[in-house]
């Protein structure tokens, strides 16, 4: 979680997206089970940016909203066509709350196996996880320093934290050595 607050602002439904938008501003929802309603919230453009760059998917991210600090997540951010960010969904978790959340997978060590003359072909750079917010990790490092040609890492290889399910198929391949061919 980052030191500083991301703040956002309420956002009256009625407001025309499209304006909101055009005034560097992206209009989002806060929700989750703990909330009584939900809260549609607007940010600026530039500081979203640069909120996403700075954090996974699986981030905790404290944001302030009318001098109220919340925990979320970001659960979705849907972009146009130009990839450009249209709306933002984050879901307020509690402390110690069970989610289900989708966290990114980063191989170190690649480097190693390049110089090597091999190379590592990544599959699914991604794994649903449930459990205690405060136990899911923000992402999974794997070292692929080590591997040798044909080698392959499924999710049923990756340890994981006590307590912390897995929901993807454990079968599902996440990368493969193969070698580098050269003229």
């Amino acid at each position: 979680m980052s030191n500083l607050a991301f703040k956002v602002l309420n956002r009256n439904v009625k407001e025309n997206q499209n304006r909101l938008r055009k005034s560097g501003q992206v209009p989002g929802i806060i929700y989750g089970e703990f909330l009584e309603k939900t809260i549609p919230v607007k940010m600026s453009s530039e500081e979203l940016g640069t909120m996403l760059r700075k954090n996974n998917s699986g981030s905790i991210i404290e944001i302030s909203l009318d001098e109220r600090k919340i925990n979320c997540v970001v659960k979705e951010v849907q972009k146009n066509e130009r990839h450009e960010i249209i709306h933002v969904d984050f879901q307020y978790i509690k402390p110690n709350e069970v989610i289900k959340i989708r966290i990114p997978v980063k191989f170190i060590g690649q480097d190693i196996l390049e110089s090597k003359r091999l190379t590592l072909e990544t599959h699914s750079l991604y794994i649903d996880l449930q459990g205690d917010v405060e136990k899911i990790p923000e992402f999974i490092e794997l070292d692929a320093s080590n591997m040798q040609l044909d080698d392959k890492v499924f999710i049923e290889d990756i340890v994981i934290p006590k307590d912390i399910a897995i929901l993807s198929d454990p079968k599902t391949l996440l990368a493969v050595v193969s070698s580098q061919y050269f003229n």
